[in-house]
């Protein structure tokens, strides 16, 4: 049991390396299943990176990196002087609506917003997408735009101002970003020092930058565990189902089956022995009520009955045929009926009249 443990542990420990250091999924179970596949994707991690390319691939795709870091830094530094410039001219410009400038600001502002203009010329010269194509707008380059302008001759005296003003504003910028990543440095008496830290932010962000990837990479990592820590469980549930239903299909249900079955087949017997009682209960219950007394006493009442009965009939029949006989008739019968009424009932009225006369005389 302990070798089994250990070697399942051997095999989690070699798909996770493996899973590190090449872009795959391997489960334990692979790692004991495919030995030879093991060996061939160990190999491999001798040839590949964690990334998918070669080791050539990727040293020239690092190189690339450096390259394009120092293309994009130096590009940023220009953006960044630019936007500067930019702003100070607006700042210029906002501020003449407000009050009015003196000449040398507005000399200034004119030579530099020019200067500025003719530089940007330059930048719609090479106007083709194709960095291998070298024609040029109209045919000029930047040497000529530079030779026509006739602002060239002041920029020496340009950069004399240009120069600490632009220098005083990213240093303002850069304490304000200091003062942005750390409120506690807020003392106008600490320039320097702000200053200092300014210039240590670089560091911090990439710092923070890469603290932030590694975190990025363990939570990834962390999910892929988790993902595979599911589906094993997950697995491991389904074939806890799967026994299951086969325990309760094999042995529940068949056994409940054979149960039920018996228990029917008891409940029947026991029900048809209740119906054979009851039937029997009946049966001495009639033999006891109707005995031979009994049976001789019913027939002499059933002869009285039968004799009623037949006299019943005949006085029906008899009193039918009167009925019949009055029907046939007709409606002079009742007429006089009627009038037979009548006169009984005026010589009953007299008899009463001669009865009350009499007792009055008396």
């Amino acid at each position: 049991m302990s070798d089994k443990r250990e070697n399942e542990t051997q095999c989690r420990i070699k798909a996770e390396q493996l899973n590190e250091q090449l872009p795959i999924n391997l489960l334990p179970s692979d790692v004991d299943k495919y030995p030879e596949f093991m060996k061939l994707i160990t190999s491999l991690t001798k040839q590949i990176r964690s990334s998918g390319l070669s080791l050539a691939a990727d040293k020239d795709l690092t190189q690339a990196k450096e390259i394009l870091h120092h293309e994009k830094h130096s590009w940023l530094l220009n953006k960044l002087l630019y936007s500067e410039v930019k702003e100070l001219i607006l700042d210029y410009k906002i501020k003449a609506q407000e009050i009015s400038l003196c000449s040398d600001d507005k000399k200034f502002v004119e030579i530099l917003q020019k200067c500025l203009n003719y530089k940007e010329i330059g930048d719609y010269l090479d106007f083709s997408p194709d960095p291998s194509v070298k024609v040029m707008l109209l045919g000029l380059t930047e040497e000529d735009i530079q030779r026509h302008n006739p602002y060239k001759k002041h920029i020496s005296a340009l950069q004399v101002r240009l120069i600490p003003e632009v220098e005083d504003r990213l240093r303002k910028k850069c304490e304000d970003l200091v003062h942005f990543e750390d409120p506690n440095t807020s003392n106008p008496d600490n320039s320097r020092l702000t200053l200092a830290k300014s210039s240590q932010l670089p560091a911090k962000i990439e710092i923070l930058k890469k603290k932030l990837e590694n975190e990025e990479r363990l939570l990834k990592q962390d999910r892929v565990k988790r993902e595979k820590q599911f589906w094993v469980y997950y697995q491991s549930l389904v074939d806890c189902l799967s026994l299951l239903e086969k325990l309760i299909v094999e042995f529940r249900l068949q056994g409940q089956t054979e149960s039920d079955t018996i228990t029917t087949k008891w409940l029947k017997s026991r029900c048809d022995a209740m119906s054979l009682k009851i039937r029997l209960n009946q049966l001495q219950v009639l033999c006891d009520t109707y005995s031979a007394e009994t049976v001789k006493a019913l027939q002499v009442i059933r002869g009285h009955l039968d004799e009623a009965t037949e006299e019943s009939n005949k006085d029906l029949v008899r009193i039918t045929q009167a009925l019949s006989a009055y029907d046939s008739v007709g409606m002079g019968f009742e007429s006089l009926v009627d009038e037979y009424s009548q006169l009984r009932s005026e010589l009953e009225n007299k008899r009463w009249a001669m009865t009350e006369l009499h007792n009055s005389i008396s």
